[in-house]
């Protein structure tokens, strides 16, 4: 009876043998790996989409419609003594426009930002003034003045001399280029000191859908 029941245990071990030996390698790489761990989803961030700081400023780089009306110009105006580097074109627009933006680059004392006591003169067909510096849009910083305005709504200070407090006016330019006829353009750099620049005038310019535009430019002197 004794050696039967050592015979039966025998033959339950050699079955259940197999069987322990998985248990024990499943166990051994339960605790040694981490195959048998929560795989993590994957988490791809989307970066968020904010607003642009300079939606102007976007827009006018993305036109590809320019005219440059100066660059690198020297510009001052000594006192008692007529303007030195006067800018003087006739400006010719056609067709219908969506879109006009007047940019402006200047400098004093040979590449500094204009001071309180400089500023830009222009204008278009005789409507105009000293640009009025707060009032520009939006765009990057710059080691010199940069000045970016909507042609519909350009600001001025029409008396000297200049200041950031002043009271400025808004002109409407954007008129005038719809407009179509030829407008005579004025610009100078409204300091008495030489080093002065207008580094760029730039005009870019949308169409109407549906319509061919053009702004042109050709040199001129103004009468005094």
């Amino acid at each position: 009876m004794e050696e039967r029941a050592k015979n039966i245990i025998k033959e339950i071990f050699k079955k259940a043998a197999p069987g322990l030996v998985v248990i024990s390698a499943v166990m051994l790489l339960y605790y040694t790996t981490d195959i048998f761990k929560a795989t993590q989803p994957t988490i791809i961030e989307t970066p968020e989409i904010k607003p642009s700081d300079f939606p102007d400023y976007e827009a006018f780089k993305s036109m590809d419609k320019k005219l440059v009306l100066a660059e690198n110009q020297e510009s001052y105006s000594p006192k008692g003594k007529p303007v030195f580097g006067r800018i003087n074109k006739i400006i010719k627009p056609k067709g219908e426009f969506s879109r006009v933006y007047l940019y402006v680059e200047s400098s004093v004392d040979n590449g500094k930002p204009l001071s309180q006591w400089d500023s830009v003169y222009m204008s278009l067909g005789y409507v105009g003034g000293h640009l009025f510096r707060p009032n520009s849009l939006k765009f990057p910083g710059d080691t010199i003045t940069r000045l970016l305005y909507g042609a519909n709504q350009i600001p001025f200070l029409e008396t000297i001399p200049y200041s950031d407090n002043g009271r400025p006016v808004s002109k409407d330019w954007f008129l005038l280029f719809q407009s179509n006829k030829n407008l005579y353009f004025d610009a100078f750099l409204s300091t008495l000191r030489q080093g002065g620049k207008i580094n760029l005038i730039e005009i870019r310019y949308q169409c109407e859908v549906g319509s061919e535009c053009s702004i042109t430019a050709e040199d001129t002197k103004l009468a005094d």
